[in-house]
């Protein structure tokens, strides 16, 4: 008789044992393995504007077209939902290469906290919730109205829709607007407020430097300067070129220009690249909300920058202006609280100095107010909610209301995934008794 073969016992409970332990770690490690986000939809060049009492924009930019929205709350449950402003003209989600989302009916001097939400999914600060506070209400009535306003072109001259136009102001709070299909784009000035927030930016209305930059993803930047008294319109921004339009020839030819009717200006910018240095970010004296900062500009093209970052600790940095005159750079290491000067350096000379603040993490919340390579991805257990003419967040009324801009999730906040091993666990062990039943029968 054939002696039937069979695997010891102590083998067959070895194995397992085995099998439950690789079990448990595929399905605790199995969403980092199997379920990441595409880089495509990560969201990049974070940046928090046009902060008031009862309203801030989040924006940033993705690497293909998504949807976005903002997912928010007045603590750590971030239970309410903004949509792009486009999105909340439309009452329907669309998908975008920028993503430029105002949150109103906010609490005056509240602290919120935020992820963003591209393409279903919901990203963080690198583990940690973004975080802005509103300003507080000013009691002084804002001064008369002044509105910097113009157009955005692509290179081939066709307006320039949907795209971010950041405005830096000396002393004012960074502001941003989106431009209309038409290219057009407006900024109030009157209303911006100090750095500080507490009370209205003063400038100039003639001599104020102001700086430009123009976010169109894919599309490409734009980088332009002006004073004060030529920016109503500013002169047309073409993507993918520099401009200074402080000292350039100004001719007045009348014609409107989006909702503003008024006499048009047309300047000669100069040759892009572009030829002189310049820091767009940080702004003198900005409060930065992380610490590894981008720090940017434009620059005369194939030149070496030697950048200099003096706090405690002392970092230095080389980097070659591109073909297009942009320049990038990030701080190899995170920079510690408190104050920083960093100083851009040419070799012929030339070299900007600017200040900024790097402020302390509370809690373990490092929001970040400038620019920050990308979010980090956090599962999204609930689909953006239905939109619902009723489910608005209004804490405090405002004087235009956008229908079905903001909703909550659920009832109770984003619901938290469960844990699966103990019951995985159990699943086990009761096949390892059944096996056990079957061998020692």
């Amino acid at each position: 008789m054939k002696k039937e073969r069979r695997i010891p016992t102590i083998i067959a409970f070895l194995l397992l044992i085995l099998g439950m332990t690789g079990g448990v770690i595929l399905i605790e490690t199995g969403v980092k393995w199997f379920v990441g986000a595409k880089p495509e939809i990560s969201p990049g060049q974070v940046k928090i504007t046009n902060i008031t009492e009862s309203s801030f924009t989040v924006s940033w930019i993705t690497e293909e077209e998504t949807t976005g929205a903002v997912q928010y709350g007045e603590g750590k449950e971030i239970s309410f939902t903004a949509l792009d402003d486009r999105d909340q003209l439309s009452s329907q989600q669309d998908k975008f290469w920028t993503h430029h989302v105002t949150i109103k009916n906010l609490k005056p001097e509240t602290e919120y906290f935020f992820k963003i939400n591209s393409g279903g999914r919901l990203f963080d600060d690198d583990g940690r919730l973004y975080k802005v506070k509103t300003a507080p209400i000013i009691q002084e009535a804002a001064p008369a109205s002044d509105v910097a306003y113009g157009t955005v072109l692509k290179a081939d001259g066709t307006p320039a829709g949907g795209v971010i136009v950041y405005l830096s102001l000396a002393n004012a709070a960074p502001l941003s607007a989106l431009t209309r299909t038409s290219g057009t784009w407006a900024i109030p000035l009157n209303i911006a407020r100090a750095v500080d927030l507490i009370s209205w930016a003063s400038y100039d209305k003639e001599a104020s430097v102001e700086e430009i930059f123009v976010q169109g993803g894919k599309e490409g930047t734009a980088v332009a300067v002006t004073l004060t008294k030529n920016d109503s319109p500013v002169p047309e921004i073409i993507l993918g070129q520099n401009f200074d339009f402080r000292q350039a020839p100004l001719s007045p030819t009348p014609t409107p220009v989006g909702d503003f009717s008024t006499s048009r200006f047309s300047a000669q910018p100069l040759p892009t690249p572009y030829p002189t240095l310049q820091i767009f970010n940080p702004s003198e004296g900005e409060e930065i909300n992380t610490s590894t900062p981008e720090i940017f500009g434009v620059g005369p093209p194939g030149k070496q920058l030697d950048i200099t970052v003096e706090s405690p600790e002392t970092l230095r940095g080389q980097i070659t202006v591109g073909e297009d005159g942009s320049w990038r750079w990030v701080s190899p290491q995170p920079l510690s609280p408190g104050v920083h000067k960093v100083t851009v350096r040419l070799s012929d000379g030339q070299q900007i100095t600017r200040s900024f603040t790097v402020l302390a993490a509370e809690g373990g919340e490092l929001p970040s107010f400038t620019a920050s390579p990308s979010g980090t991805l956090t599962p999204l257990p609930t689909s953006l909610p239905t939109l619902s003419p009723t489910s608005t967040f209004t804490p405090t009324p405002t004087v235009t209301p956008i229908a079905r801009a903001f909703l909550p999730s659920t009832e109770g906040g984003i619901p938290q995934p469960g844990n699966l091993t103990p019951s995985f666990l159990l699943s086990i062990l009761g096949l390892i008794l059944v096996v056990c039943g079957i061998l020692f029968k």
